[in-house]
């Protein structure tokens, strides 16, 4: 009997062997390499990596020990993962996105709060961030471009201080710079 035609990609990975276990089969290479080549590619925060460790096959307690020895190395470090997550974000979001995008990765609070620290105050992020209204708001500040730059900002993640803040700035004529 032949074998039943396959129409979608979809269909495809199903009938993967690995799919089937639940688990994948453990590699040859160790967990410590597996985790230096994953932090090779890209910044991880901890939990990131310990759980790419565990889902590639490795059991938790060779994922504790490769963890432990990238940590030790200075290979991996919450704070380095942290502080370079918010000032990559920090032009487009408030410091609750920040804030959330963090936790959602595995990092600390305490982490989260030194890192918010040392960015900019938060108001004057929102600031920049509206300038991209600059022109629309020439004629002066609608109640629909309040609400549209309320919007805007506040689904970014910043506070309502803040927000208040970004619209009285929008609402003052734009500085020349001579």
């Amino acid at each position: 009997m032949s074998p039943p035609e396959i129409t979608r990609s979809s269909d495809r990975r199903r009938q993967h062997p690995d799919s089937q276990s639940g688990k994948k089969e453990k590699p040859a290479r160790s967990s410590k390499s597996y985790a230096i080549w994953h932090l090779s590619r890209r910044e991880l925060s901890a939990a990131e990596l310990r759980k790419k460790i565990i889902q590639r096959g490795y059991s938790e307690e060779e994922a504790d020990e490769a963890m432990a020895f990238v940590q030790a190395n200075n290979y991996q470090s919450d704070e380095r993962y942290a502080g370079m997550k918010a000032r990559s974000t920090a032009h487009r979001a408030g410091n609750r996105k920040i804030q959330m995008d963090l936790r959602t990765k595995g990092v600390e609070d305490t982490v989260v709060r030194a890192q918010l620290d040392t960015l900019a105050p938060e108001a004057e992020r929102a600031i920049e961030a509206v300038e991209k209204f600059r022109k629309l708001a020439a004629e002066g500040v609608s109640r629909e471009l309040g609400a549209k730059v309320w919007r805007y900002l506040g689904y970014r993640g910043f506070s309502g201080d803040a927000i208040k803040q970004a619209l009285q700035a929008l609402a003052q004529p734009a500085q020349d710079a001579d």
